[in-house]
């Protein structure tokens, strides 16, 4: 299959094709634009994006995982050609008005592994960070000063990492494995010194660039607001199960949304937050209500690890 067939499914879709110098009359050719970018002369397609202002496409070719093409990579100015590269498996590109472009190599099929690389708009390379474990997505800074990358699960150090690097001094400023997770996107400080990690349902929140999550608090809020359990796991484990009355009452709050929640429908996803239930009562010293709790949680899941709990409190409270 070719190139093109792998793009577009077997389609015939028109492609937009993209020039190699600029026009007679000094603007860009107006064929690029969308994701996909078809340059004749160079027998090249693929994905595509743009810089904020427009100026500068950055277009991958992904070799594919048994590198069955050849993995490029081109940057265009207002539609020239100003660099080109080989890369295995180039992804997820990304480029500022300035031209300075980050992408991630995939790497091969038989192992975990990725890379991270930036590049100045001349081409040359800024800095490369090798990974044993795949790449997830990436950010660039709208100047180009700063980008990160974040890798996927993997077992080892390189699983789970967000990697911050500098990219006018062309070093790595820190790696981390993010309390809140996976971000969508990234936004930087005009300073540099904070990423605020994007996400679609509750947000974004900061953190320094070495990994101090300055949001935390703000985070585990937004967690309990909707009735996210890890969040009540976590709140619940660093109190040692022994939370004071005012957290006792966010957290009942935050299992009263858990269990309205249609993720939570499952007879295991019950008993947990029955469990949590029963914990934040007998915190306060609500001993029958914990019992109560307890036993709704062994009667959807005997094995959820309160029995000893409930023994204990049957004593007390009948």
């Amino acid at each position: 299959m070719g190139l093109r067939n792998w793009l577009f499914g077997g389609s015939k879709a028109q492609v937009p094709k993209a020039a190699d110098t600029e026009a007679p009359n000094g603007k860009s050719d107006d064929s690029i634009f969308g994701d996909i970018i078809d340059i004749p002369s160079r027998n090249f397609i693929g994905l595509s994006a743009k810089s904020p202002n427009r100026r500068f496409s950055i277009a991958w070719c992904d070799g594919g995982p048994n590198q069955s093409r050849a993995g490029r990579y081109i940057l265009l100015d207002r539609g020239k050609i100003v660099a080109e590269g080989k890369m295995a498996r180039p992804n997820d590109g990304k480029v500022t008005d300035n031209g300075v472009f980050i992408l991630n190599d995939w790497g091969d099929s038989e192992s975990l592994s990725g890379v991270f690389a930036a590049f100045r708009p001349d081409g040359s390379t800024i800095v490369v960070r090798k990974f044993s474990a795949n790449l997830y997505n990436n950010g660039l800074s709208a100047d180009g000063t700063r980008a990160v990358c974040q890798t996927a699960n993997a077992p080892g150090g390189d699983g789970n990492l967000l990697t911050a690097f500098d990219l006018i001094h062309g070093n790595e400023l820190g790696a981390w494995r993010p309390e809140s997770g996976w971000a969508r996107s990234y936004e930087f400080s005009e300073d540099g010194n904070t990423i605020r990690l994007i996400y679609p349902e509750r947000g974004g929140f900061l953190y320094s660039v070495d990994g101090k999550f300055i949001d935390r608090m703000k985070w585990l809020a937004a967690g309990l607001a909707c009735g996210d359990l890890r969040t009540v796991e976590t709140l619940l484990a660093e109190t040692d199960n022994a939370p004071p009355y005012p957290l006792v009452q966010q957290l009942l709050e935050a299992l009263k949304v858990a269990l309205s929640a249609p993720v939570n429908n499952s007879p295991n996803a019950r008993a947990r937050i029955l469990r949590f239930r029963g914990i934040c009562f007998e915190a306060i010293a609500e001993s029958r209500a914990a019992l109560e709790a307890y036993d709704e949680a062994l009667a959807l899941d005997p094995k959820i690890g309160v029995k000893r709990k409930a023994d204990r409190l049957r004593k007390v409270v009948l």
